[in-house]
């Protein structure tokens, strides 16, 4: 993670390079062909999956316009992928949780703590119980674990 340059003022780092590494490693890991090559393998990725969910449109418009950058190593489109990799629910925000879980399916987001780091969730699971219009069926599959 880039901590030089203009990173290296305000906290950058931990705000916008962990949610973009995250986005990074879901792309390399789809576009590199690991979940065609691996597909029983689970993965997990922080942050609420970090700027991915939020890209995936354009993420998906470089795919279908640039393939011959995009789809070198594996030829399926990176949309293919969502609903099949989970994200843990540290997003911080009630809109950004309930879109992310509208993105990657109910059944893939998961309890993130960030402990013991100072992002973390003071109260694990707060967030995910406060969501008034949530079932408790969808809270209850939100708090657990792989």
């Amino acid at each position: 993670m880039d901590q030089g340059g203009r990173m290296s003022k305000f906290w950058l780092p931990w705000l916008v390079g962990m949610p973009s590494e995250s986005a990074v490693a879901m792309c390399s890991m789809m576009f590199g062909g690991v979940l065609e090559r691996f597909p029983k393998l689970r993965v997990c990725f922080a942050h609420g999956g970090g700027a991915f969910p939020y890209l995936v449109g354009r993420i998906e418009h470089g795919y279908n316009v640039r393939p011959d950058l995009c789809a070198t190593e594996n030829p399926f489109n990176p949309r293919k992928y969502v609903g099949k990799v989970y994200c843990d629910s540290l997003v911080h925000d009630e809109s950004a949780l309930h879109y992310l879980v509208h993105t990657m399916g109910e059944d893939k987001v998961i309890l993130g703590s960030d402990y013991p780091f100072p992002l973390g969730e003071h109260h694990p699971g707060k967030l995910i119980e406060s969501i008034s219009d949530w079932s408790s069926e969808l809270k209850v599959q939100a708090k657990i674990s792989l």
